[in-house]
């Protein structure tokens, strides 16, 4: 009886091993694995905390006024009087006010030192951007030296879904609430405001608005202007209040025409959704 030598069993190993790893590759790239014997690719690194939201969002600061904008509004001429279904309350001395509730107090409180936070829960507020200025055309870009020296803040924000639309009614909700209230000034002294309609026109908005301010303390008068223009997701509050003489109320209407404007030139590049 003959025996198989060494040979032919170590070349019918070898043959057997090739089958089986031909037969392991097929499988392989049936599943749909591919093994790749190049170095594995690095992981993408992290966006940093307080990155937008989309990587072309446009910062809103680019729609801000600046001192050569309020330069460029004083050489316009008036705008042309838009017709409105109410006309503007006329001026006359404040009312004492009725005792309010706290909650009314609170928002009548901060219509007028900050009404850009009137923002109704439930709607997100995705970017902010605020400068101040000198309302006359000088330079601001910061708090003024007297507590009560006139600045125009502008406070720009950004909404997701129909949050600007919202924040927009709650200001002016609340000013139809406050025509006549009590509030403390920065310098502590307590003082009675009122609050007139003031007719804009409102080109190319979503929604236009303005009010006179007038504070009357015991030894002092303040008058300014709260002005608030919508355009898409975008929300537009102005708001400036300074001694008697030294703000136009006159000067919402092309102040805020000109934020309007510089709104619209942004929203095209703004993804709202």
């Amino acid at each position: 009886m003959r025996h198989l030598s060494g040979r032919p069993l170590t070349v019918a190993g070898g043959l057997l091993a090739g089958l089986l790893l031909a037969a392991l590759l097929l499988a392989l790239n049936v599943m749909g694995v591919h093994v790749d014997e190049g170095p594995p690719p690095r992981a993408a690194a992290p966006s940093s905390p307080g990155a937008p939201l989309t990587g072309n969002q446009p910062e809103l600061s680019r729609a801000l006024l600046s001192r050569t904008d309020l330069g460029e509004r004083r050489t316009r001429g008036p705008s042309a009087p838009v017709p409105t279904t109410r006309a503007p309350e006329p001026a006359a001395p404040p009312a004492a006010p009725t005792p309010a509730p706290a909650a009314r107090a609170e928002r009548c409180r901060l219509l007028f030192d900050a009404p850009w936070e009137l923002v109704p829960s439930g709607h997100e507020l995705t970017d902010r951007a605020v400068t101040d200025l000198d309302p006359t055309g000088g330079t601001g870009g910061g708090a003024p030296a007297l507590p009560l020296a006139p600045r125009l803040r502008q406070t720009l924000s950004l909404f997701a879904d129909d949050g600007a639309a919202a924040a927009y009614e709650a200001i002016r909700t609340s000013v139809t609430d406050c025509r006549t209230f009590q509030t403390t000034l920065e310098d502590g002294t307590l003082a009675t405001v009122s609050l007139h309609e003031l007719e804009v026109t409102g080109d190319g908005a979503d929604g236009a608005y303005a009010v006179r301010i007038t504070a009357l303390g015991e030894d002092r008068t303040l008058t300014g202007y709260l002005a608030v223009g919508r355009v898409g997701p975008m929300l537009s509050v102005l708001r400036t209040v300074g001694p008697e003489g030294t703000v136009e109320s006159g000067d919402a209407d092309l102040t805020l025409d000109v934020a309007v404007e510089k709104m619209e030139l942004l929203e095209g590049l703004i993804d709202s959704e």
